[in-house]
């Protein structure tokens, strides 16, 4: 086989959950150059709405839904509207996620700890178990979850524990769907990002410009990175050259969790 053809998603069915801005727009834009359909699911209507405008603009196959992640029916019924209008789910990207709750542990109320829980790991199993049952169908799939640096270790400089404890839970749920979905020819692993100049990240470092020095000098490298180069690490996640890899967390982070 050759190389170029180890690494393509011509014609795949790619759904993109959280895509109408940040990592997930990204990620999608990834998918529509080389070839995939694009399905986008995301909870901000005019978000959605724009993104699917830029896509087809641009000359690319892209429908979307609206679902919160939280909710089965909307996900439900947002995988269902996927699957009516290609016929099957080749790729999930499982990118919908909420923001760090920045707070001490004691400051930290039920609600709070809840909200990014229910968001990032239980938003994180619905879609992945929609995704699951139609590429369960057909003996075929790649799943591939959002985790984070703060999967592995504990972000120096901020609070937040609910979003470290979420993006371990993720790494959690690839290893236990991989090895569950793996005979049936679905991988599913899992991607963790350090820090990208993502437009939330750079607010937050605009606001607080002595974590900013603190996180950079935690990274070996010496810089922060552009969201592009996750690119490369997804597409691989979703194409045959990554076959035999099964519940894995690919580590993109410019060395920051080697020490």
């Amino acid at each position: 086989m050759k190389i170029n053809e180890l690494f393509s998603v011509e014609g795949q069915v790619a759904i993109v959950t959280g895509a109408n801005k940040g990592l997930g727009n990204m990620y999608a834009w990834t998918l529509a150059e080389n070839g995939a359909k694009l399905f986008v699911v995301d909870f901000d209507k005019p978000g959605l709405d724009k993104a699917v405008q830029e896509f087809r603009d641009a000359g690319y196959e892209c429908y979307g839904a609206l679902a919160d992640v939280r909710s089965e029916e909307q996900v439900q019924a947002a995988f269902a509207e996927c699957v009516e209008k290609y016929g099957t789910i080749d790729i999930l990207i499982n990118n919908a996620g909420t923001e760090r709750c920045n707070k001490a542990p004691e400051d930290t109320s039920l609600q709070e700890w809840n909200k990014v829980i229910d968001i990032n790991v239980t938003g994180s199993f619905i879609c992945a178990r929609e995704a699951g049952k139609v590429m369960l169908q057909h003996g075929k799939g790649k799943i591939v979850n959002i985790s984070s640096i703060s999967g592995f270790v504990i972000n120096k400089g901020v609070h937040g524990g609910s979003y470290d404890v979420s993006k371990q839970a993720i790494m959690g749920l690839t290893r236990a769907l991989a090895t569950e979905w793996g005979k049936f020819g679905i991988n599913v692993n899992a991607i963790a990002p350090g820090y990208f100049l993502t437009d939330p990240n750079k607010e937050y470092f605009e606001k607080y410009p002595g974590f900013y020095d603190e996180a950079l000098a935690m990274i070996p490298i010496g810089k922060m990175s552009e969201p592009e180069n996750l690119a490369g690490t997804m597409l691989y996640l979703c194409t045959k050259a990554s076959d035999y890899v099964h519940g894995i967390v690919v580590f993109v982070d410019g060395g920051y969790t080697i020490w």
